[in-house]
């Protein structure tokens, strides 16, 4: 199983294009960066790293929202994503938490596919935000 997001919503056939997509390892990291962006919290998940201006706040949405591949997420709320992704890259929020595991595929990985979702969310945030499918 993995993940994927549309701009458009779902048909009866289905979703038309999925322009984001990650398998379930690379959603499992990005999830991670998420937390510690202040993105996603609740459900289980809390911040481990406490970055000064990554804290969580009232825009915060519940993690449980990209636990699953399913529901909208609206241009405001992926205004918010694409942003606190960008400042935890600009943080070195990947290296730092990675630096806990004994095993993972890399910091240089990891940080393109934060970049790639951040990306996706600026696009979606022009937009009326996406679709998990």
């Amino acid at each position: 199983m993995g993940f994927a997001f549309s701009f458009d919503p779902p048909t009866d056939d289905g979703f038309a294009g999925t322009p984001c997509a990650f398998s379930s390892e690379q959603m499992n990291y990005v999830r991670l960066i998420m937390v510690e962006a202040g993105v996603l919290s609740g459900d289980g998940f809390t911040q481990a790293l406490e970055t000064p201006g990554l804290e969580v706040s009232e825009e915060t949405l519940p993690a449980r929202r990209f636990a699953y591949s399913e529901g909208h997420t609206t241009a405001a709320e992926a205004e918010f994503i694409a942003r606190r992704l960008r400042a935890a890259l600009d943080a070195g929020v990947v290296a730092e938490l990675l630096s806990f595991f004994d095993e993972h595929p890399g910091a240089e990985q990891v940080t393109a596919w934060v970049e790639q979702f951040a990306a996706f969310n600026g696009q979606a945030a022009t937009r009326a935000g996406y679709y998990a499918c």
